[in-house]
Formats: C-alpha cells, sequence, structure tokens
C-alpha cells in the first residue's frame, strides 16, 4: 500500500508544458508549483498556468536550471561566465513573475538529458557557480529566502552555502512518512526548512494504481503529487496568506450515532454524534477516518456502513426508511 494524497493535511501539485492543457476548476490543492521556465526559455504554459490558477490554488513559481548551456559548443550563451549565466536565468524568470508575484522562487536542481548535457555530479563546480547566481539574484529581486527544489539523493551534493535554504524535496518512495522524509533530510546537514515533499509523479491519488490526473483537470493521467510538510505558519510565512482548506468529496451520514471523535481512530476520546440525516465534507484521510472540520480536530469513520460518499456531479440516492432501519441494525449488534 503506498500513501494517498488525502492523507496529508495540506496537499499540492506541481506542473509545466508536459501536463498539457489543465481544468483549474477541477483541481483539489491548496497550492500549485508552476514551472516558470528554463534558461532562456519560458514553459509554453506557464501564462495561462499562472493566470488560470490564480485564485484556486496557492502558486509556487519554479524555474528549471540550466547548468550546461554556457558550456556547449553552438549555444549563444557558450562561454557566459557562470555566474553571470545564474543571474541572467533570474533576470528572466523574474521578469514574467514582477508584475504578479506570488510566493517564493524555488530553483529546479537536477540531471539534465544525457544527449546533451553532463550528469550534474560531474561539473559541480560550475553547476553550483550558477545556483548560486541565480539564488543570489532573485533574493536581491524579489526580496525573499527563495529555494532550492531537488531530489533527496542530490542533497549530499550542495555546499554549505545553499543548506540553509528552505526545501522542497522529491523523493518517489511511498514507504516513507512525513516524519521519516524530515529525519532523512536533516541527516544530509541541511539546515533550512523543509517544507514541501513530491513524494510520486504517477497521478495515482487514491493507490489504485491508476493515476488521477484526468479527475484533476490534467491533459494526461500523470501528475506530480506532493504534500506539505512545514507548520501552518510556515504556509503563511511562504504564501502570506494562511491555509484555506480544501475538501476532498462529502459524505451523507447513514445512520443515527455515527460518533465523532477527536482524532482518527476508536481510541481517540468521544466529541459527539454526528448530524443525522446529515452531510461532511472530508478534509484529509487517515487510518479509516475522516477529518471533518476545517481547523479542528473532529473525524469520523469512513466505513460505508456508516457513510456514503456524494458525487460531485451526481447526487447520492436517497434511502429508504427501511435501508436506513437495516443498516442501522447491521452496524450496531448491541441494539439487537
Amino acid at each position: 500500500m503506498g500513501l494517498k494524497y488525502s492523507s496529508f493535511a495540506i496537499r499540492g501539485i506541481d506542473v509545466s508544458q508536459f501536463n498539457g492543457t489543465i481544468d483549474w476548476t477541477k483541481v483539489s490543492a491548496n497550492f500549485a508549483g508552476i514551472r516558470v521556465g528554463y534558461g532562456r526559455t519560458i514553459d509554453t504554459r506557464f501564462q495561462e498556468n499562472w493566470l488560470n490558477s490564480k485564485g484556486k490554488v496557492n502558486r509556487i513559481p519554479y524555474w528549471y536550471m540550466d547548468y550546461y548551456s554556457n558550456h556547449t559548443s553552438g549555444a549563444t550563451v557558450n562561454g557566459m561566465v557562470d555566474a553571470d549565466w545564474g543571474k541572467e536565468q533570474a533576470e528572466t524568470c523574474w521578469a514574467n513573475l514582477k508584475n504578479d508575484p506570488d510566493g517564493s522562487v524555488f530553483l529546479d536542481i537536477e540531471n539534465g538529458n544525457p544527449s546533451y548535457s553532463p550528469a550534474i555530479s560531474t561539473v559541480s563546480a560550475r553547476a553550483q557557480a550558477i545556483a548560486k547566481g541565480f539564488l543570489e539574484r532573485m533574493d536581491e529581486l524579489n526580496s525573499k529566502r527563495n529555494g532550492i527544489y531537488c531530489s533527496l539523493g542530490l542533497l549530499n551534493w550542495f555546499s554549505s552555502w545553499f543548506k540553509d535554504r528552505p526545501l522542497w524535496v522529491a523523493w518517489y518512495n511511498e514507504n516513507q512518512t512525513q516524519q521519516t522524509v524530515l529525519t532523512a533530510v536533516a541527516t544530509t546537514g541541511w539546515l533550512g526548512k523543509c517544507l514541501i515533499w513530491q513524494y510520486a509523479s504517477d497521478g495515482d491519488m487514491d493507490d489504485d494504481g491508476t493515476g488521477d490526473g484526468v479527475a484533476m483537470g490534467m491533459q494526461y493521467k500523470t501528475l506530480d503529487l506532493n504534500g506539505w510538510l512545514g507548520t501552518s505558519a510556515q504556509y503563511t510565512e511562504l504564501f502570506g496568506k494562511e491555509v484555506q482548506q480544501v475538501a476532498l468529496y462529502k459524505v451523507k451520514i447513514l445512520i443515527y450515532n455515527l460518533t465523532v471523535r477527536t482524532g482518527p481512530g476508536v481510541l481517540y476520546p468521544r466529541l459527539r454524534r454526528a448530524d443525522f440525516p446529515g452531510e461532511y465534507s472530508i478534509f484529509e484521510e487517515k487510518n479509516g477516518f475522516g477529518r471533518i472540520s476545517e481547523v479542528k480536530s473532529e473525524w469520523i469513520s469512513l466505513s460505508t456502513d456508516y457513510v456514503q460518499k456524494i458525487n460531485n456531479t451526481t447526487p447520492p440516492a436517497e434511502l429508504s426508511d427501511a435501508e436506513k432501519l437495516a443498516r442501522l441494525w447491521a452496524a450496531h449488534p448491541e441494539l439487537h
């Protein structure tokens, strides 16, 4: 069993031109990383994604670092000093953000395609000079402490200069938990706040083996999925606004005395009975329970004996009195 997107209290995606045309009205996320571009090139979908996502998610701009073109024969920037190449990329990025900025910029550092770029580990000095040039200039341009977006395996590659920056870490290992990811990051000596974990790229939100990108408004099934690892205060610091909870779906209560508990499990104290008949939005799933409050720790069982998931487009069928009584009888043998 892998992770479910719904197991994160604060959820996000990241997109680029490779996700095709996006219907942002279908996106269920608190935040979205949106690629601005790379080198001197702007992502072909950046402008429409940046505009169409506004007001629907909190936006995080990210820039893929070109660490090879200024060392590639025939490239227009061949021979440019590394620090200057990083600075120019920052200025190109900011020129496309400055009229509608949102959040800090994360520099996406990863290996380029081997058909035209060397492995980043073999050109560390120049790649880090480009990265430093980008981050120093971007800090000046947007007056923020901008971050780094990279794989867990690359964290040991960085010099100490980088390691106090905010981090967006990619680690496709769904056997991990939020805490084990934070521990693994800390083990590398990273000192900055690890805020985001990109845990999957297949778009499989419910762990059923099929990508759910199309249901989330993408043109294709695949989609990068992310969970927020920081605190609510750090979220507010990054975006300048508090977390706005996004409901996953709604459920209809099927039995009279369904317990609302303080946590996701039968061992947590009881708070009250859920409304019957009644409907609740589910904001988070854990251990077969769903959180029904945007801000409080209030949970109900999601057993199909107790609740019915409401399809967003098709109204749920009304249960007859006989069906309600049968469910109540089956779910509570102590009443027999």
